[in-house]
C-alpha cells in the first residue's frame, strides 16, 4: 500500500490540514447572494423570544 504524504502545516486539529494559502471567498458573488438571502429570511421570520439569548 502506498503512503500518502500530507502537505501543509499541521497545528493539532486532528486529521485536518490548516493552511494559510486558502482563498478569501468573502466577496464571492455566490456567497454574498446567499448571505443576503439569509438576512432577508431572518428579517421576515425572526426567532421567537424564548430562543434568543
Amino acid at each position: 500500500m502506498s503512503e500518502v504524504k500530507k502537505t501543509g502545516i499541521e497545528k493539532g486539529y486532528g486529521n485536518a490540514i490548516v493552511s494559510d494559502k486558502v482563498k478569501d471567498r468573502s466577496n464571492d458573488p455566490f456567497f454574498v447572494k446567499k448571505a443576503e438571502e439569509a438576512k432577508e429570511f431572518m428579517r421576515k421570520h425572526p426567532l421567537p423570544d424564548h430562543l434568543k439569548k
